[in-house]
């Protein structure tokens, strides 16, 4: 029996193509559903999750003054999509504002938009409003979305409330759906069911570890990924749709050029060099109406890749792929929810069981093979294609390649799109030490950089950072200099200065100056002190291209050498020309870049020598809301394909959350960054003992080798040694709720004397046993982890 394949942009058939996640228990004669019904908590959230009636920060709903018992609190960008039977008639009907709770409220406009069509737009609207009057007719509509924004003003706290508000029908009650399920193109058949039999097409990885198979089930094209004879990637669909042509369907694969990389290049963050190696083919295939096109594939050892490339001319519409990633049987996968900006806990998902994931889910993806080995799902060079941001939406075992943040965008001329990836490793460390996503990714443009990463203005180092701890009264000009000092003390090349800054009332504006003439007080200031300067900016504020420019020039002029970019919570194609205009200015100014707000790494790094660090990260500003399992998870997910700005480090009992001293040090050494921000207070860190003081002020962001001990479990364990110089560094996180005993042995260290210094869970969550063990080569190691805690062990030779 033939699978049927295609895309749609809407499902004809809501008990075939959609997952309801919240019904409503109704009677015949109902004729309202009220909206806390539903799941809301399955809303899209820009902050925490949506509540059933109460605001987002879990009081009363309440708008300028007038308060409401039923509804949904949620936090902007924030969306709700419902699906609607067909021949019944529908009304909408709920009071909508800005809620009252936060003091310093941002605005927020609230949008129903029905199969596209914009039918209530509330406007901007601010705290103090008086709620507007919500009355639609859906009748004849198929998918309507509940839609908040934020407005674009860069305020945070966008609270806003769904009040008193409900679906009144004549029929079945609308059924509440996801967006991609509802809306966007993905592919639709169950692609388990494919196998792809004897391949038209196999391709080897240098060491002949990784095969990739290319060829043609039932007129799809499929893609299987193979290592050491084990499936990292079972048979899956691929393709794209252009101009609404789905060039996977119904094709023959022609005939194939081979041809190899191997070259090795710079890194800013990997002080040796990487070596792209592969072997490869393009691939021509063939449509059965239209021009062949070619699919290129890459097999490392490491891993496999895939792009299209389409000829032509003109400009073009790309409304999605068929791309899909099937997992083996019994594989398992570690990912989460928030694709908006990637902040959100690590979860473990089984397909098949309670824990099968039911909303899109973010890259990278990491794969626990069934047997034995992992794999890791991710896409690379998205931003130098024009192209938009790619999502996976869970059906089964089957990941759905999704654009979340467009239906569809155009491009011009050959249509090249980004790499999709399946990394694939024997054992945890080789996961952690791949280079596909760097080798994938273009070089440096020579005319903006014409030394690369080793510009002398590209500089990894150690930052303090003052908002983690005192958000925004540590952004008042009279602390400033005083914060400067303390990074002086601590030995950090650079301070940040964070939000809000810029504004007239942290005193920047003062004796006729303005923000920049004070900021550049500040960098000559810091430079007597060996600290260079960073500030943050809101996207939103330089959105439009004259103020960006403007910006980045004040940044320069003023002496500063960094810019904290925050807010971008999107990664479509517009947002990614965003982030491609501030590395483009940044390297013209000789600014470095750490983006907030942003989406997964997809190597940017090689080409942009000067994009530092990123967000995209569940970290140490969410305090009591991290998970203990994320925090031995990380090292093995989101840090996979690139380095993070976890800000680690807090040693006060609240902002530790359910961690303890030893994993707070312990995520310092685990998770990477080349720029590593400090996020507790200086009068925090003095107060600690010297050696954590000597670990603070002496802590490498560039390390030479990593390992990853045995007894490691993502979720569970993460036993990271690391390398800089001579010098050894060991990091142990117990991602638990129960008391750890871990040992490991020495046997990466040379032969000779060596002496340590161990830190080690106390009595207490903010006590540490330190010790100063003299050390051999293989020697055993113990140690002790309190739930939730850490260990490490710094070793130098004698």
């Amino acid at each position: 029996m033939s699978v049927l394949m295609s895309f749609k942009t809407s499902c004809i058939s809501a008990s075939v193509c959609l997952l309801a996640i919240g019904f409503p228990d109704l009677r015949a004669e109902d004729k309202s559903v009220w909206l806390d019904d539903y799941d809301v908590t399955a809303f899209s959230n820009g902050w925490g999750k949506a509540q059933k009636n109460q605001s987002i920060s879990g009081n009363a709903l309440q708008v300028a003054g007038r308060s409401f018992d039923r509804g949904a609190g949620v936090h902007a960008p924030s969306l709700g999509v419902f699906r609607l039977a067909a021949d019944t008639s529908v009304r909408f009907q709920a009071m909508v504002g800005a809620d009252d709770g936060p003091e310093n409220s941002g605005t927020v406009q609230f949008l129903v938009i029905a199969d596209g069509k914009t039918l209530f737009d509330s406007g901007v609207m601010k705290k103090g409003d008086e709620a507007k009057q919500v009355d639609v007719d859906l009748t004849g509509h198929q998918v309507v979305r509940l839609q908040v924004t934020d407005a674009g003003d860069g305020i945070d706290s966008d609270h806003a409330d769904w009040a008193d508000a409900k679906f009144i029908s004549s029929g079945a009650a609308p059924v509440q759906s996801q967006a991609w399920e509802a809306e966007l193109s993905h592919f639709e058949a169950d692609a388990t069911q494919l196998s792809i039999g004897k391949p038209d097409r196999v391709i080897s990885s240098p060491d002949g570890s990784v095969k990739a198979g290319v060829g043609v089930v039932d007129g799809r094209l499929v893609i299987k990924v193979i290592r050491d004879g084990k499936v990292s990637l079972d048979t899956s669909p691929i393709g794209i749709t252009v101009d609404g042509v789905d060039l996977g369907q119904d094709v023959k694969v022609g005939r194939a050029e081979p041809y190899t990389t191997d070259v090795s290049y710079s890194v800013t963050g990997h002080p040796e060099p990487l070596h792209d190696f592969s072997k490869a083919e393009k691939i021509e295939i063939a449509p059965k109406d239209g021009k062949p096109w070619t699919l290129d594939v890459r097999c490392y050892n490491d891993g496999v890749a895939w792009r299209y490339i389409i000829p032509g001319r003109g400009s073009r519409t790309v409304s999605g792929e068929a791309t899909s990633f099937v997992l083996p049987e019994g594989a398992t996968y570690w990912s989460h929810h928030n694709t908006a900006n990637y902040e959100a806990n690590f979860l473990h998902f089984q397909p098949g069981s309670a824990l099968t994931a039911g909303q899109p889910i973010t890259m990278p993806v990491t794969v626990e093979l069934p047997d034995g080995g992992y794999a890791c799902i991710s896409e690379d060079s998205i931003m130098d294609r024009h192209y938009s941001g790619m999502t996976l939406g869970p059906r089964g075992r089957t990941l759905n390649g999704i654009f979340e943040d467009d239906s569809s965008w155009k491009l011009n001329g050959e249509i090249i799109s980004p790499w999709r990836i399946v990394i694939t490793a024997r054992d945890l460390t080789a996961l952690v030490n791949q280079s596909i996503v760097y080798n994938l990714a273009p070089d440096p443009d020579p005319k903006l950089f014409p030394d690369g990463p080793n510009a002398n203005w590209i500089q990894p180092g150690r930052a303090f950072w003052t908002w983690g701890f005192g958000q925004w009264d540590t952004a008042q000009w009279d602390r400033i200099k005083g914060f400067v000092n303390d990074a002086a003390t601590l030995n950090c090349q650079y301070y940040v200065i964070d939000d809000p800054w810029r504004e007239p009332r942290m005193g920047w504006h003062r004796n006729g100056k303005d923000e920049w003439a004070s900021l550049k007080e500040v960098c000559d200031y810091a430079a007597t002190k060996h600290v260079k300067i960073m500030v943050w900016e809101h996207w939103g504020k330089i959105r439009d291209k004259k103020d960006r420019e403007e910006f980045f020039e004040n940044v320069s002029k003023a002496g500063a050498v960094g810019v904290k970019i925050d807010f971008m919570d999107s990664e479509s194609q517009e947002r990614l020309e965003f982030f491609h205009d501030c590395l483009v200015l940044g390297a013209k100014h000789h600014i470095m870049i750490n983006f907030h707000g942003a989406n997964k790494p997809a190597g940017e790094e090689r080409t942009w020598p000067n994009w530092m660090t990123r967000e995209a990260i569940y970290g140490m500003e969410q305090g009591g809301r991290i998970a203990r399992s994320h925090l031995a998870a990380l090292p093995f997910t989101r840090f996979v394909t690139g380095p993070a700005d976890f800000t680690p480090m807090a040693f006060q009992a609240g902002p530790m959350g359910q961690t303890t001293a030893g994993s707070q040090m312990a995520t310092a050494v685990a998770y990477n960054s080349p720029l590593n921000h400090w996020a507790d207070s200086a009068q925090s860190y003095l107060a600690q003992p010297k050696e954590v003081l000597e670990f603070i002020r002496t802590k490498p962001v560039v390390w030479d080798e990593t390992l990853v001990l045995p007894g490691s479990k993502i979720g569970e364990l993460a036993a990271i040694a690391r390398r800089a110089g001579e010098n050894w560094w060991v990091s142990v996180i117990n991602g638990t709720d129960d008391k750890k005993d871990y040992s490991f042995n020495l046997d990466f260290l040379g032969n000779g004397r060596w002496s340590g210094t161990s830190f080690e869970d106390g009595k207490t969550q903010t006590e540490l046993k330190i010790t100063h063990p003299k050390l051999r080569s293989g020697q055993k190691i113990t140690a002790t982890l309190a739930p939730g805690g850490g260990f490490v062990l710094m070793v130098k030779p004698e």
